[in-house]
């Protein structure tokens, strides 16, 4: 069994034929599959197409290229979506300072942060793990955390790029690494992978983005979970059965993704 801890099948590239990319996993082993929330309505859908299906989860959280909108009745209504379902983790949420423009620079850089500790907070007031967005801000998104470090915060670094001076200080905090589809193609990735304990790795797609090798340039779909684990194997001289069995273990154990209790309509 794998899992793809980060599918955003709630988006509309899905609209056509989301039964059948989640029935495609399925028979390649994919069994459970991770919807992450990247603003409020992206939230609600996702929980929405999760809620039925007892192997399909979701998340709740704002994405940093938001901060800018973020308002407090958000905060609201962010919280009574999480009382009221079952997310699995808050975010995608952190940093991004990829292509930001030079005005007003230091204003949203400080939006991003109080949205990123808001969301933060939100999880420890909840017991969940924090999916972590870090975009050309990896030092700043570190300081953040630590800030919240004795508080036992606990999360993954979604797709990981901090190469490997960082995986120290990720492993310190007691995160995990999310490896992606472009684990496939990018040599230095494989390298810095191969220096990752595995049972600190789990296992992405971000479909419909970063399609890996032999699909690049179409839309990525759950079932390549399966080309990501089989690059994984072979960036650390491991068995494909090696990957599944542990990255399997380390997404049930971050994300509690035991069988869904039954909501009331």
């Amino acid at each position: 069994m794998l899992i793809d801890t980060h599918a955003h099948l709630h988006f509309v590239d899905f609209d056509k034929d989301r039964k059948k990319v989640i029935e495609d996993a399925r028979l390649e082993g994919i069994e459970k599959i991770i919807l992450p929330g990247s603003d409020l309505e992206s939230s609600q859908k996702a929980l929405q197409i999760a809620q039925p299906d007892e192997n399909l989860f979701a998340t709740v959280g704002v994405h940093p290229q938001y901060a800018a909108e973020f308002e407090p009745i958000l905060e609201k209504e962010l919280r009574k979506l999480i009382k009221k379902n079952q997310p699995v983790a808050i975010g995608e949420t952190g940093l991004d300072f990829h292509r930001l423009e030079m005005e007003n620079l230091k204003k949203v850089k400080a939006k991003q942060a109080d949205l990123f500790r808001f969301q933060i907070e939100l999880s420890l007031e909840f017991n969940l793990p924090l999916i972590i967005h870090s975009r050309k801000a990896f030092a700043e998104t570190l300081q953040v955390l630590k800030e919240y470090q004795s508080k036992n915060i606990k999360g993954v670094f979604h797709c990981y790029t901090g190469g490997k001076k960082q995986i120290e200080s990720v492993l310190a905090l007691g995160f995990y690494f999310g490896l992606d589809g472009n684990l496939t193609y990018d040599e230095g990735l494989r390298n810095v992978a191969s220096k990752i304990p595995l049972d600190k790795i789990l296992l992405e797609t971000d479909s419909p983005l970063l399609t890996p090798i032999p699909f690049r340039g179409l839309r990525n779909e759950p079932k390549n979970v399966k080309l990501v684990a089989e690059s994984l194997a072979e960036s650390k001289g491991l068995s494909f059965d090696q990957v599944a069995q542990t990255t399997t273990a380390n997404a049930q154990n971050l994300f509690n993704l035991k069988k869904k209790k039954k909501t009331k309509n």
